[in-house]
C-alpha cells in the first residue's frame, strides 16, 4: 500500500499530506460515512521492520486513548491495514506554535493563555500517571481561535514504560529537554514543567533561553547556566511571571515547581480541579523488588553484548514492568533490533548457566572495536575538557566510530574551544 492521494484506507479517503516526523507521517482523510474530516497517522515505511519504533507507536495509541481533554488532540480510533496500524485523530486545524514563534515575540497575554492550556492539559496527564517528555512549541498547536492542543505523546511514559531514543530526539528537542532529561536520569511530571517554562520563556522574549553552536553547548547551558531573566530582555514582562518562568526552569526538580496546578498559580491564572499525582509517585506496578538481583544482572551482561552500554538502561527501566526473569527478557527481545540478535538473546537469557560467570557488564560502547583503554584515555581529557557530560558523549559516539581517531574526530566536534580542540586532536593516537 502506497498511501497516495485518493487512495482508501479502510472507511477513510486521503485527501491531503499534514506532514511527517522521525515517528510517522500524518495525511489529511475524509471518512466515507461520516464526511467529517480527521488526520491519520502512519509509521514510516522505510520504519516499518523496526521492532523499537512499531511497540512506540502501539505505546502512543494507548497512552493517547487514555487522555481525553479540550487541550490534548483527541484520539478518534486505531486500525490495522494490512500489516500496519494507523491511528485516526482529531484534526487540529492551526499553526504549531513554533511557527507562532517564528514570527516574533507572543503577546504577554497571548503568551499566558497558551502556556495555561498546556498547564490544564498537563495536569491532566499527569493525574492519570502521564508523562509527555517532549513538550515543545512543535508539539503544541494553536487553532485560529487562540485554543492550544497538546499532541505527539509518542514518547510519553505511563506507568513506568520507557522509551528507546533512537527515533525522534532531533536538535529542535534538545533546546527544551530537562537537565535530567540530558543526564540519562527518568524524568517524571516536573520534566515537563521545566520544558514548558522554556517554551514560555521563548514566547515572552523571543529568544531562546539555553543556545549554543553544537549540541554540547545546548547540553551544557541545561545543565550548569543561568538564563537571563525574561524581565531583564523585555521590560513589559512583569518581574512576577519572569521569576515564575525561570523557577519552572529550576536545573534540579526539587527546585521547580512541583505540580502543574502551581505553576499555574504563580503565573495568576484560575486554578484547576482536576487531581495530580505527586511527581515522584511510585508506579502502580513496582516489580523489581521481586526480581533476583543477580539474575538481573546477568540479563543486563547478556543484553550488552547486544545494544551496548544503554543497557543499563533499558534493563533498569523493564525490570520496574517485569514480575519475572522471563516477562523481563522478552520485554528486553523487544529492543533488539537485529532478528538473530535478538534470538541470541533470549537463548542466552534462557540458560540458567548463561553469564553466571561473567563480569560486570561493561558500558563502554564499541570495547572490542576500539578498546577499553582508548574509551577511558578519551573520557578522561574530554572530561577536563567538558565536565560531566563528556561521558555522555564519548558513550554515544562510539557506537559510531570504527577507529580510535574517528572517535577523536567525532568528539571533537563538540569542543566550543578551537585551541581545546585542535589539543584533543593532536592527541590522539596515531
Amino acid at each position: 500500500m502506497t498511501f497516495g492521494l485518493g487512495e482508501t484506507i479502510g472507511d477513510y479517503e486521503i485527501v491531503g499530506v499534514l506532514g511527517s516526523g522521525g515517528m510517522g507521517r500524518v495525511f489529511r482523510v475524509r471518512n466515507l460515512l461520516s464526511d467529517r474530516i480527521e488526520a491519520m497517522k502512519i509509521v514510516l515505511p522505510d520504519a516499518a521492520e523496526d521492532s523499537g519504533l512499531a511497540e512506540r507507536f502501539l505505546r502512543e495509541i494507548k497512552v493517547h486513548a487514555s487522555l481525553e481533554h479540550p487541550n490534548i488532540a483527541s484520539l478518534r480510533t486505531a486500525l490495522r491495514v494490512e500489516d500496519r496500524v494507523v491511528m485516526i485523530m482529531e484534526l487540529v486545524e492551526g499553526a504549531s506554535l513554533a511557527a507562532v514563534i517564528r514570527q516574533g515575540r507572543v503577546e504577554l497575554e497571548a503568551a499566558l493563555s497558551y502556556a495555561g492550556q498546556v498547564l490544564s492539559a498537563l495536569a491532566y496527564a499527569h493525574g492519570r500517571g502521564v508523562v509527555h517528555r517532549d513538550i515543545k512549541p512543535a508539539n503544541i498547536i494553536v487553532t485560529p481561535e487562540g485554543v492550544v492542543k497538546v499532541t505527539d505523546f509518542g514518547i510519553a511514559r505511563a506507568g513506568g514504560n520507557e522509551r528507546l531514543t533512537r527515533t525522534g530526539m532531533a536538535l529542535g528537542s534538545l533546546y527544551y529537554m530537562s537537565p535530567e532529561q540530558i543526564r540519562g536520569e527518568t524524568p517524571d511530571a516536573r520534566s515537563d514543567l521545566y520544558s514548558l517554562g522554556v517554551t514560555l520563556y521563548e514566547m515572552v522574549t523571543g529568544v531562546q533561553p539555553m543556545q549554543g553552536a553544537n549540541e554540547y553547548a545546548i547540553m551544557h547551558a541545561h545543565l550548569t547556566e543561568a538564563p537571563r531573566p525574561p524581565s531583564e530582555i523585555d521590560a513589559s514582562v512583569p518581574v512576577d511571571i519572569s521569576a515564575a518562568i525561570l523557577k519552572a526552569m529550576g536545573k534540579a526538580p526539587e527546585q521547580r515547581f512541583q505540580s502543574a496546578a502551581d505553576f499555574r498559580e504563580a503565573l495568576r491564572l484560575p486554578g484547576e480541579a482536576a487531581p495530580e499525582r505527586i511527581p515522584n509517585a511510585p508506579a502502580t506496578r513496582v516489580a523489581a523488588a521481586m526480581l533476583d538481583p543477580q539474575e538481573v544482572m546477568r540479563v543486563e551482561s547478556i543484553l550488552t553484548r547486544a545494544v551496548g552500554p544503554i543497557a543499563r538502561h533499558l534493563v533498569s527501566q523493564a525490570s520496574r514492568r517485569a514480575v519475572t526473569i522471563e516477562e523481563l527478557c522478552r520485554l528486553l527481545a523487544d529492543q533488539v533490533t537485529d532478528a538473530r540478535e535478538r534470538e541470541s538473546f533470549l537463548r542466552a537469557c534462557n540458560s540458567p548457566t548463561a553469564g553466571r560467570t561473567a563480569t560486570p557488564p561493561d558500558h563502554s560502547g564499541q570495547t572490542i572495536l576500539l578498546g577499553q583503554d582508548v574509551l577511558d584515555e578519551v573520557r578522561r581529557k574530554l572530561t577536563r575538557l567538558l565536565g560531566p557530560v563528556a561521558k555522555v558523549l564519548v558513550d554515544r559516539a562510539s557506537r559510531k566510530a570504527r577507529s580510535p581517531q574517528d572517535l577523536y574526530s567525532l568528539l571533537a566536534a563538540e569542543i566550543p574551544s578551537e585551541r581545546d580542540r585542535a589539543s584533543f586532536l593532536a592527541s590522539a593516537p596515531k
